[in-house]
């Protein structure tokens, strides 16, 4: 087959997810081998963020297939040192085809220090507080729910192994050794941790750290998921081939930098609201545009400008002023808007406690 020989070492979740994926998004160009580990450890409950919505669609997994052995997520729980618990939810704050969406008017009311509050206009707090939405349930309020899962590990991972089998993904008889060459052209590292570490953060000679290797797994949320999918498409796109492998890994480690840093700062954002000390630069900007200018952040992140704008509320963070450019209502509309948007919740999403 033409193309590159690519192993990939481990056999859990994040390793088939991978082959699957990378398979799918190559066209099946080149060879995929798994080497799995000579101990794996199996997989308990797996929490898994909306994202994987996008992956299942692409490898044709049917919905009703991860909902047999799933309960739906809607946001992400997080425990606050005071032994109570937060919800920071998934989903968007109003319609989120709407232009000048209730986020913006939002953030104006907030700076002038009389907006509603944040809990009351998200249909996927309403979800996680026991809601049910009504088989009538306005289309709009149904297009602002965006649901991850919790899921069992091992059937996700027989489930991610088939989708991967089915595209032509070879799996070696033999487990990974580190003593032992590996014949591959580019050698991922998809172990979750379990493997001996061979290269630094990203794409080195060889070596590539993918999904966990790359991005610690955060108890309240699973970043790796997200960054399983984005490493897939990222080398996709940049296909290794012998005359430039050490041009595609610099350009694969800087696009690779930028997801860092979102993901790191959504980690410290994740330990500042469970009331631990987190230091990140990055955060510290966010915290700095938000508060001066009421800017949320727009690069490539792990969350929507609605989570932010969750966090930062979360937080008691206010800003001083907000973009004018983003201002569509006066503030007599805007409060009516609000009100119908709480009214639809409280209409279609019954049964919270």
């Amino acid at each position: 087959m033409n193309g590159p020989r690519i192993a990939i070492v481990g056999d859990g979740v994040e390793a088939w997810l991978f082959a699957a994926l990378f398979r799918q998004l190559s066209r099946r160009t080149g060879t995929l081998v798994v080497l799995p580990l000579p101990h794996r450890q199996e997989s308990g409950r797996i929490a898994l963020p909306p994202v994987v919505t996008d992956l299942h669609r692409l490898l044709r997994i049917a919905p009703d297939l991860i909902a047999g052995f799933s309960t739906p997520r809607y946001g992400i729980d997080i425990a606050t040192r005071d032994g109570g618990r937060m919800l920071l939810p998934y989903g968007s704050y109003g319609d989120p085809d709407e232009p000048g969406n209730l986020v913006n008017a939002w953030i104006r009311l907030h700076s002038e220090g009389d907006a509603p509050a944040l809990a009351g206009l998200s249909a996927n707090a309403a979800l996680a507080a026991g809601g049910s939405p009504r088989p009538d349930a306005d289309p709009r309020l149904l297009r602002s729910i965006v649901a991850g899962w919790d899921v069992d590990g091992e059937r996700y991972r027989a489930i991610l192994k088939d989708a991967a089998l089915a595209r032509d993904v070879e799996c070696s008889g033999s487990a990974f050794d580190p003593h032992t060459p590996i014949d591959a052209d580019l050698i991922v590292d998809a172990s979750e941790g379990h493997a001996l570490p061979q290269s630094g953060v990203g794409w080195h000679g060889r070596w590539l750290g993918i999904g966990t290797a790359a991005h610690r797994l955060h108890d309240a949320e699973p970043f790796a998921i997200a960054a399983v999918f984005s490493a897939a498409a990222r080398l996709a796109s940049l296909l290794p081939r012998p005359d430039a492998v050490a041009l595609l890994a610099r350009e694969y480690n800087r696009q690779l930098a930028i997801e860092l840093a979102g993901m790191e700062a959504a980690s410290a954002m994740l330990e500042r609201l469970s009331r631990q000390e987190a230091r990140s630069a990055a955060l510290d900007r966010h915290e700095a545009r938000y508060r001066v200018a009421g800017l949320l952040p727009a690069d490539p992140q792990p969350w929507t400008r609605d989570m932010w704008l969750s966090a930062f509320d979360a937080m008691g963070w206010r800003p001083e002023r907000y973009d004018p450019n983003l201002d569509r209502f006066d503030t007599d509309r805007s409060t009516r808007r609000f009100d119908e948007w709480a009214a639809l919740i409280d209409q279609y999403l019954p049964g919270r406690p």
